[in-house]
Formats: structure tokens, sequence, C-alpha cells
């Protein structure tokens, strides 16, 4: 995990999607599918599944964890695909100590095997934080050539 954010200058970013959550149980599901739809639409939809566990992940934790509204933006750069949450809670996430018996604790886990890098940083403008995620694009060509 790295704490800064990537940088998303306008120009670096190729396309962007945001989508507003309600902060409820059916927020993760709203963003499973406008990940999958968004990503299959930028012809990127052999990286939704990874994006839309990770993304569940994160718009979870944020409901389970965070306050107030949540936001969800989703942006491919040359080289990536960057998810991004926020929500209105100051506490960044902490990761845990997996236990075999516990039913909770594993989501920053997933974050980080399915991702390339991850990680948050709290808003300077007003009260929250954002929590991101990537994925390599690189990759995804090289292994297509395989």
């Amino acid at each position: 995990m790295t704490i800064p954010r990537p940088s998303t200058t306008a120009s670096h970013v190729l396309r962007a999607f945001a989508i507003p959550l309600e902060s409820d149980p059916h927020a993760a599901s709203k963003a499973r599918r406008t990940t999958r739809d968004t990503l299959t639409s930028w012809s990127l939809g052999d990286l939704a599944d990874d994006m839309v566990l990770v993304v569940s992940e994160l718009v979870t934790n944020a409901v389970q964890h965070g306050e107030g509204p949540i936001v969800m933006v989703l942006r491919q750069r040359f080289d990536t695909v960057l998810a991004e949450i926020a929500d209105a809670s100051p506490r960044l996430p902490v990761p845990h100590t997996q236990s075999t018996e516990g039913e909770s604790g594993r989501g920053l886990s997933l974050v980080e095997a399915f991702t390339d890098d991850w990680g948050c940083r709290t808003q300077r403008s007003r009260k929250g934080k954002w929590v991101w995620c990537s994925r390599s694009l690189t990759a995804r060509k090289e292994g297509a050539r395989e």
C-alpha cells in the first residue's frame, strides 16, 4: 500500500466515470454493476472480474466503516485503470491480520492481491478520504501477446 494517490491530471486521463452511491447495503451491488458496464464499454472487459471484486470490497468498507455519501470514480489512463472511492469519514483503512475463523477482515488483502497498487489520502477541501486502487494495462497487453 502507498499513501499518495496516483496523479490524475486531466492530461493523463483518457476516460473517466463518476457515480454517487448511497451509504446503504445496495451500494456495493450498484458499484459492481457500474464497474463491469463501464470497463466493458471501454473495451477493458477482461479486467472487469478483478476490478468488480476490489470495488465491491472498497465500497463495502465505505458503507461499513465510513460516513455519509460515497462517490466512486473510475479512470482510464494510458497505462492503468484507477478506481477511487470517497466517503466522508477521515479514518483511513487499516489492513487486519486475517483469521480463518473470522467473517470479515479480508477486504484489503483482496484489494492488494488483485491490484498492482492501492492507497488512501484524506481530502484537503472537506472532511473525508479517498481510497484508490490501480491495475496496469501494460501487463494486460503483454499477457495478451503470449
